[in-house]
C-alpha cells in the first residue's frame, strides 16, 4: 500500500466526495500553496471532474477568474486542457460565455489551435445561450480551419441551427454536406424540424431517408404524438420494421396519457416488453393528469423504482385534484426515502397545497427546505412565485411583499402572486399601485394579471377603476376577457348596488353564463335583497348542468327570505331532482403542523363538550357587548331559540373554539373556510377579537378577513 498516493489520485478521492463541493474553495488553496496544482495530470484531471457537475450550487469554481488562475499555475496549457474547460462551462446553465471567453483565450495564447474536439462544445454553448450571432462567428471557424469534412462537427453544428429553430441554415449545411452526412445527421435534421412544429418537412425527409433506424422512427413518432394526431402515429409504430425502443414505447404510452386516451394508453404500457422508471411516470402522470388519482396511486405503489419525476407527478396530481393533505402527507412520506430528494417542480406543488389549506408552519418549513438545499428564487422563479403565493395565501402578506422585494429578477407570475395576494387580503390600492409598477419595469401583464387587479377592485369596491382596467385589458393589452373576468366585474357592480348594469353586463357577455358569474350576481341579489333580477335569472339557474349547489342555494334563500316560500321550494326539489348535493360548511385551522377539519353541527373530536359549552357561553356573555345573532341568515323553520344553536355550531366557530382552547396563548388564528363566512360568524368574531385581544384571520371561499381588537380588515365590504 503506497503511502503517500499520486496527486491526481488524491484530487479524485476529494472530488468524489460528497463533502467535496461545499469545502472546495479552502482545499484548493491548500493545494496551491503546497504546488500540487502545477502538476498537469492533476490539473487535468481537476478541470474534467469540473466538467461532471459545473452547476453544483456550492461549487465557486466555474467563475472566470478562478479558472484563468489555473491556466497560469500550469506549466503547459495545452488544447486539450482548454477543451477540458470549455466543456465544462457549455455544459453549465449559469456560465455558458465563459466558453467562448476560453476560446478566445485559447486563440490569443498561440500556444496550441482549436481541433475538432473544441468545436462541438462551443455549438453546444452557443445554443445555450441562444445566440445565433455567436453560433455563426463558430461555424466560420469551423470552415476556416478545415473541420468542415468532420462528420462528428458537421453533426453539432446541425443540431446548434436546430436549436436555434434556425432549419433554413440546417437544411442548407445538410444539402452542402449530402457526401459527408450519416443517419445521425438525417435524424437531427427531422428532430428540428419536429421541434419547430414543421411536421410535414420532418416526414418529407423521413419518407426519403436511405436508412432509418430507432432513433428516425422515435423522432417522427415523436412529432405525430406532440401534435396530438395519434391515429397516425400509431399506425407509424405498428409498421416499425426495426426493433422498437423503449424510448419509442414511452412517447406512445405518454402521447394516448396526457390525451385523456387511458384506455389504449395503460394496453401499451401493459404490452411493453420492458419498462423502465420513465416508462411508469408516464402512466402514472397520465393519471394525474386527468384526475384519477387512485389508478394513479395504485401504480405508484407497484413501481419497482421511483425517482423524483415520480413523487413530483403524484403531489403535483393532488395538488391539481384539490387533494391537498394527501399531497402533503405524500411529500411526508418521500423525505422517508434518502435516496431521492424534491426538486423545484416538487417544491412548487408543495407550496401551493400548503398555500391552499393556509398551513403556514408546513409552509415555513418547506421555505427552510428551500434554503437549506440551496434552491435559489432567481434561477427558478417559479419556486419564487409560490414562495410568495403561499405565504400571501396564510394571510401572511408582509412576508410576502418582502420575499418579492428580496428577488432578484422579477418575472410575470412573481408579480401576478404579488398583485393578486394584496387583493385577497384586503389591500385593494397596494394592489392596484404593484399592478402599475409592474407595468413600468418594462413586463406586458397577461390574464391572471388582469384577474388579480379586478379583484383587488372587487374587494375594495372601486367600481370607476374596475371599469376603466377591464377596458384596458381588452383595447390596451388586446387580452379577451373570460368567464373569470366577467365574474369580477359582475360582482364589482353587484356588490355596489348596480344590479342593472352587472345584469346588462351577464346579458352582453359573448359566452353562456356559468355557475361563478350567475353566483356572483345572486350574491348581489341577496346583500341588496333584490327579488326582481333572481326572478330574471331563475331559469337560467334552474338550468345549470353543474354538481355545485351554490346558486340553487343562493336563489332559494332570496325566494325564503321575501316569503315566497312556492317558489323556494320549487328551486329546491330541481336541487333534488338533479341530484345536486348542498356542500357542506366546513373549515380548517393548523395547530402544531396539524391540519384540522370541521364540518358545521358536527365534531368528533374529544374536546367537543369544551368547545360547544365554550360557544354557548360566548353567545351569552357576547350580548352584554351588543352582539346579537343574525338568525335571518338561517332560513330554515326553526324557533329562533333552535335558530340562534344552528348559527353557533357553524364550522368557523367549531374552528375557532378549538384553535383557542387547544393553541399557543397570544398565537394568531389562521381559518380556512370553504364557503363565504356569514354575517353572523363575521360578527361572533370581530366581538371575539375584541374580548381576548387575539388577531383571527379567516380566508373564505372569496377573500380574506383579517380580524382585530374588534374590526375586520375588509370594514365589512365583502
Amino acid at each position: 500500500m503506497l503511502r503517500n498516493p499520486p496527486v491526481s489520485s488524491r484530487l479524485e478521492t476529494f472530488l468524489r466526495s460528497p463533502l467535496a463541493f461545499r469545502h472546495l474553495r479552502p482545499s484548493l488553496a491548500r493545494l496551491i500553496v503546497s504546488g500540487d496544482i502545477r502538476h498537469l495530470a492533476a490539473l487535468r484531471r481537476l478541470v474534467d471532474l469540473l466538467s461532471l457537475s459545473p452547476d453544483h450550487p456550492s461549487s465557486p469554481l466555474l467563475s472566470r477568474p478562478l479558472a484563468r488562475l489555473y491556466f497560469h499555475l500550469s506549466p503547459s496549457s495545452t488544447t486539450f486542457l482548454y477543451n477540458l474547460l470549455i466543456r465544462a462551462f457549455s455544459r453549465s446553465r449559469r456560465h455558458p460565455t465563459e466558453s467562448l471567453s476560453a476560446f478566445v483565450s485559447l486563440l490569443r495564447s498561440g500556444a496550441s489551435p482549436p481541433d475538432h474536439f473544441t468545436f462541438p462544445s462551443l455549438a453546444k454553448a452557443a445554443c445555450s445561450l441562444r445566440s445565433p450571432s455567436g453560433g455563426a462567428q463558430i461555424h466560420s471557424q469551423v470552415l476556416k480551419r478545415g473541420f468542415d469534412s468532420e462528420l462528428y462537427v458537421l453533426n453539432t453544428l446541425l443540431s446548434m441551427y436546430s436549436c436555434f429553430e434556425d432549419m433554413l441554415s440546417a437544411q442548407r449545411l445538410f444539402d452542402l454536406s449530402a457526401e459527408l452526412v450519416d443517419v445521425v445527421s438525417w435524424n437531427t435534421v427531422i428532430d428540428g424540424y419536429v421541434k419547430v412544429g414543421l411536421l410535414e418537412a420532418a416526414r418529407r425527409l423521413f419518407d426519403v431517408m436511405p436508412v432509418r433506424d430507432e432513433v428516425s422512427w422515435s423522432a417522427i413518432i415523436n412529432g405525430y404524438v406532440g401534435k396530438g394526431e395519434l391515429d397516425v402515429a400509431r399506425s407509424l409504430f405498428d409498421r416499425m420494421p426495426v426493433q422498437r425502443n423503449i424510448v419509442t414505447w414511452n412517447s406512445m404510452v405518454s402521447g394516448f396519457a396526457r390525451h385523456g386516451l387511458l384506455p389504449v394508453a395503460r394496453t401499451l404500457f401493459d404490452e411493453m416488453p420492458v419498462r423502465n422508471v420513465v416508462s411508469w411516470n408516464s402512466m402514472v402522470s397520465g393519471y394525474a393528469l386527468n384526475g384519477e388519482m387512485d389508478a394513479a396511486r395504485q401504480l405508484f405503489d407497484q413501481m419497482p423504482e421511483r425517482d423524483v419525476v415520480s413523487w413530483s407527478c403524484m403531489i403535483s396530481g393532488y395538488t391539481q385534484s384539490n387533494q391537498f393533505a394527501e399531497a402533503l402527507e405524500l411529500f411526508k412520506e418521500m423525505q422517508t426515502d434518502h435516496t431521492i430528494k424534491p426538486n423545484e417542480v416538487t417544491m412548487v406543488s408543495v407550496l401551493s397545497a400548503c398555500a391552499h389549506l393556509a398551513a403556514l408552519e408546513q409552509g415555513k418549513w418547506a421555505h427552510a427546505y428551500i434554503d437549506k438545499n440551496l434552491m435559489t428564487l432567481d434561477d427558478d422563479q417559479n419556486l419564487g412565485a409560490a414562495l410568495i403565493d403561499m405565504y400571501a395565501k396564510c394571510g401572511c402578506i408582509g412576508t410576502a411583499l418582502k420575499l418579492f422585494q428580496s428577488l432578484g429578477r422579477k418575472n410575470v407570475s412573481s408579480w401576478n402572486a404579488l398583485i393578486t395576494g394584496l387583493a385577497i387580503n384586503g389591500a385593494a390600492n397596494e394592489s392596484l399601485n404593484a399592478f402599475e409598477q409592474m407595468q413600468k419595469s418594462g413586463l406586458i401583464p397577461n390574464d391572471v394579471t388582469f384577474l388579480g387587479v379586478l379583484m383587488a377592485c372587487v374587494h375594495g369596491g372601486l367600481v370607476h377603476e374596475g371599469r376603466r382596467y377591464f377596458e384596458r385589458m381588452t383595447k390596451v393589452y388586446g387580452i379577451q376577457p373570460e368567464m373569470k373576468h366577467y365574474g369580477c366585474l359582475v360582482d364589482l357592480l353587484g356588490r355596489a348596488g348596480l344590479l342593472e348594469e352587472a345584469e346588462g353586463i351577464v346579458r352582453s357577455m359573448p359566452m353562456k353564463p356559468d355557475i361563478m358569474v350567475l353566483g356572483a350576481l345572486l350574491g348581489a341579489c341577496r346583500i341588496h335583497r333584490n327579488v326582481s333580477v333572481a326572478d330574471r335569472i331563475k331559469n337560467e339557474v334552474l338550468q345549470l348542468k353543474v354538481q355545485q349547489s351554490g346558486c340553487h342555494v343562493l336563489l332559494s334563500n332570496i325566494f325564503s327570505a321575501a316569503g315566497r316560500w312556492v317558489d323556494a321550494s320549487e328551486v329546491r326539489r330541481s336541487l333534488k331532482q338533479t341530484g345536486i348535493r348542498k356542500d357542506p360548511g366546513s373549515s380548517s385551522v393548523e395547530l402544531d403542523g396539524i391540519v384540522y377539519e370541521f364540518v358545521a353541527g358536527n365534531c368528533s373530536l374529544p374536546e367537543a363538550n369544551d368547545m360547544y359549552a365554550w360557544l354557548d357561553k360566548m353567545a351569552s356573555d357576547l350580548r352584554l357587548l351588543g352582539y346579537s345573532p343574525v338568525i335571518e341568515e338561517v332560513l330554515l323553520d326553526l324557533t329562533e331559540e333552535d335558530k340562534e344553536t344552528w348559527l353557533s355550531r357553524h364550522s368557523e366557530k367549531l374552528a375557532l373554539a378549538f384553535a383557542l382552547i387547544k393553541g399557543a396563548p397570544q398565537s394568531t388564528i389562521r381559518i380556512v373556510k370553504n364557503l363565504r363566512i356569514c354575517w353572523d360568524c363575521h360578527s361572533f368574531v370581530k366581538h371575539i377579537t375584541g374580548i381576548y385581544s387575539r388577531e383571527v384571520i379567516v380566508r373564505d371561499r372569496i377573500r380574506f378577513h383579517h380580524f382585530k381588537d374588534g374590526t375586520c380588515s375588509c370594514n365589512d365590504y365583502w
